[in-house]
């Protein structure tokens, strides 16, 4: 594949696939730890258990996403590792 069109819209597929992969691994994991809390689990036995930090697990708990969504990931300032800020 020679074509930088070709090679582009490739590699952007390939990014779009793995987005949405991570979304659903990402809901899967937010899903046990919201189980877990339901269950009367502190932030501290999770995050012993699972191996995130105590913030990490309770931003999973009061994230305010849907399940399988990005919330408000894409939008703002902010970057996604393969769309730099400023241009090479």
């Amino acid at each position: 594949m020679q074509d930088p069109i070709q090679i582009a819209r490739a590699v952007g597929d390939f990014y779009a696939a793995l987005d949405r992969e991570l979304d659903r691994f990402a809901t899967v994991r937010l899903k046990a730890v919201r189980q877990l809390r339901r269950a009367g689990w502190s932030y501290d036995r999770i995050a012993e258990a699972t191996g995130l930090s105590k913030g990490r697990v309770q931003q999973l708990v009061s994230d305010v996403r849907q399940p399988g969504g990005r919330g408000l990931a894409g939008q703002g300032p902010t970057a996604r590792p393969h769309e730099p800020l400023l241009p090479d």
